[in-house]
This record gives C-alpha cells, sequence and structure tokens, in this order.
C-alpha cells in the first residue's frame, strides 16, 4: 500500500491521530502522575457507584510513548473524574474507549493474550471482562451500559476474525462472535482500520476501511439482522434508517452522505472538513466540522444546514473503538474540544444541537 493512500484515509478514519501523536512531547496536566499505577483492586460485585468529590463527567485520554528509535513503544492512558486522576503506561497495542455511566472500557495485550477490562472512575476500581489469545484491537461499550463489542485479528497472520459481543454481567463475560470477519477485497485493499460505532438505539456500526474505500456493516442486536453499505467512506452514525458516511474522497474537506440502508441510496448532506458526529437522542441531526467552526444538518422535513455561533476551533469528539480520547456527554449533547480532542477536560463544551448552545461541562451528565 502506498503511503499516500494510508496518510490520505487516516485523515479520515482517524480524525484526531495528529493530536494525539502532538501529545507526546505535551507534559501531563497538574495532578497527573504520568506512569503512575491505575487501581489494581477489583470492584466489589454489588457495590454502590458513587462519584468522587467535585465529580463532573468522566474522561480519558491516550498518548503515545515513542521509543529513542522514534517507533511506539508503549501508550499512556489518563482517566479522570472531577479532581480524580488515574494514569499508566501500558504496551504499545492497547486502546481506550466511552465513557459510559462512568466507566472506560480498557484493552491491552502482552504479545500473547488480549485482555479487557472495565475502569469505574465513581469508585476507583477494575472489573476484569475477559481474555483471549486472539488480538483485540479495539472495543465499545453501548450506551446503556450492558453490553460491549469488540473487534478481532488473528496473532500473527492478523486474520480478521471478525466483531465479538459480550453481555456484562457475567463472571467472566462470555463472547460471542455477531459478524464475521471480512474477506480479503482488491477492489478496497489491505484493510488497515476497523472501527465500530454504537448508534443511540444500540445498533453497531462497523466500518472496515482499505485504501480505497470502507466496507460498512449495520447490526441490529435485538433481531441479528445485518445490513451491508460498501463503497463508503468512514460511518459517523445513523439517523433513522440511514447511515450517515463520508464518500470516498482524497483528503478533507469531503463530502458526508445520508445513505438508505434498504435501497443504498446516498444523499449529499454537507462537506466536512474534520469529524462528524450522529447526534445519538435528537433525530435527524448530524454535527460536523465545517468551515474552522461547527456546522449543524438537520435532515428530513424542515432540513436545515445551520452554523453553530462561537464555536471556532471547536470539533466534534468521536466517540468510537479507534478514538483516542473520550467524554462523557450530557444526554441529548454532543462533545465537542478543541481538535477534536480531550487534551484537557476543562475546554471541552457541550453542544445542544436542538438549540444551537453551548455549555462547559462542570457537571454530571
Amino acid at each position: 500500500m502506498e503511503l499516500t493512500g494510508r496518510i490520505r484515509w487516516l485523515a479520515l478514519a482517524l480524525p484526531v491521530a495528529l493530536a494525539a501523536a502532538a501529545s507526546v512531547v505535551r507534559p501531563a496536566p497538574p495532578g497527573v502522575l504520568a506512569g503512575g499505577p491505575l487501581p489494581e483492586h477489583a470492584c466489589a460485585p454489588g457495590a454502590a457507584r458513587t462519584a468522587p468529590d467535585g465529580a463532573g463527567p468522566a474522561w480519558y485520554r491516550m498518548d503515545p510513548v515513542l521509543g529513542a528509535d522514534g517507533t511506539l513503544s508503549a501508550q499512556r492512558l489518563t482517566v479522570g473524574r472531577g479532581t480524580a486522576r488515574w494514569s499508566a503506561t501500558l504496551p504499545a497495542e492497547s486502546f481506550a474507549s466511552g465513557p459510559v455511566g462512568g466507566r472506560v472500557l480498557v484493552g491491552d495485550d502482552d504479545g500473547q493474550h488480549s485482555r479487557l477490562r472495565l475502569l469505574d472512575t465513581g469508585l476507583g476500581c477494575w472489573s476484569t471482562l475477559g481474555t483471549t489469545s486472539d488480538v483485540i484491537r479495539s472495543a465499545i461499550l453501548a450506551p446503556d451500559g450492558a453490553r460491549l463489542y469488540d473487534h478481532r485479528v488473528a496473532r500473527g497472520t492478523r486474520r480478521d476474525l471478525g466483531t465479538w459481543q459480550r453481555v456484562l454481567g457475567g463472571h467472566p463475560a462470555a463472547a460471542l462472535r455477531v459478524l464475521p470477519g471480512l474477506p480479503e477485497d482488491a477492489a478496497y485493499g489491505p484493510t488497515f482500520s476497523t472501527s465500530l460505532l454504537v448508534a443511540g438505539d444500540g445498533r453497531l456500526i462497523e466500518s472496515a476501511c482499505g485504501e480505497r474505500a470502507c466496507r460498512t456493516r449495520v447490526l441490529d442486536p435485538a433481531t441479528g439482522a445485518v445490513a451491508t453499505v460498501n463503497g463508503t467512506g468512514p460511518a459517523a452514525g445513523l439517523v433513522g434508517g440511514r447511515l450517515v458516511a463520508f464518500a470516498p474522497c482524497d483528503g478533507l474537506p469531503c463530502a458526508v452522505n445520508a445513505i438508505d440502508l434498504a435501497s443504498g441510496t446516498a444523499t449529499p448532506l454537507d462537506e466536512a472538513d474534520g469529524p462528524v458526529v450522529a447526534a445519538p437522542d435528537t433525530a435527524g441531526v448530524v454535527v460536523l466540522a465545517d468551515d474552522g467552526g461547527l456546522g449543524v444538518v438537520r435532515i428530513g422535513p424542515g432540513a436545515a444546514d445551520l452554523h453553530v455561533p462561537s464555536a471556532d476551533g471547536l470539533v466534534p469528539v468521536v466517540a468510537s473503538s479507534t478514538a483516542s480520547s473520550g467524554i462523557e456527554a450530557p444526554r441529548g449533547h454532543i462533545a465537542v474540544a478543541p481538535g477534536g480532542r480531550v487534551s484537557d477536560p476543562s475546554l471541552v463544551r457541550f453542544l445542544d444541537p436542538a438549540a444551537l448552545q453551548l455549555s462547559a461541562g462542570e457537571v454530571l451528565p
């Protein structure tokens, strides 16, 4: 694969990649113990969950750690909520996602096994969800916190093994494959990024992107039905029966389409010069980075293309399995931050897309 192809799609599939790389040289914020241990004690079964003093929304960020030769040697995870902070250095093939209900999902791989854990920011403890000899590349919690999905590849060959579901509550949670691995297809080139999103109604979106385009599948966990949309750019969410996704393009700005899952008909929405998010609890609303600020596209009856005032430099924070940061937003709101990354939670704002209003995040959702 040509380097230009990788860079082109990374700009779309991983919109915060450059911000994450730049964070390598930034000092840790005050109060963060870079490389210090995260809590190691397990959460007691049935323990009452409470928020720490001065609690705000839970958040996390992953910062790459480079070795002397300039290659990725580790990942530094920082998790916070209110005045509480935790930080630790994890293996290079690690990830985090969420938070959901104050819990951050963390995955790491020691070269032989991949492990999934939940860090509860209210209790300051871990729940171990399970391990596998396969490589878990990323994982994500459903909005209700009742299940999670992880994407796996075979150790050694990196063959796609599909996406698996764990229903939480068991000890340990059992995993069941819900989407098979995608076969290689010369029309798309080698898959180098598979990202998971979960819509507000619980449907799973898996977007597997190669050099030329992405293959996207939408799973309804209630029925097991799978809708497939090929030839898209990276997916951004669902609005009713429509998939919101970038079009295949050479870079940013890039067209954004709403694709009918039943017919495959694509309706152009707008162009975006950064991340795009479909609002989970507001029907027919898409928030996107637009002309150095924020745009809101309303789909369907009363369709409109609106601009959010006083939002210069703010970008939607994407809540996908491959995101390098995340923060819990109030219901019906979208988190936005400089560069679309939660480097400093005090700089995050929450957008009410219905009212086009921004607010700070000092209180819990």
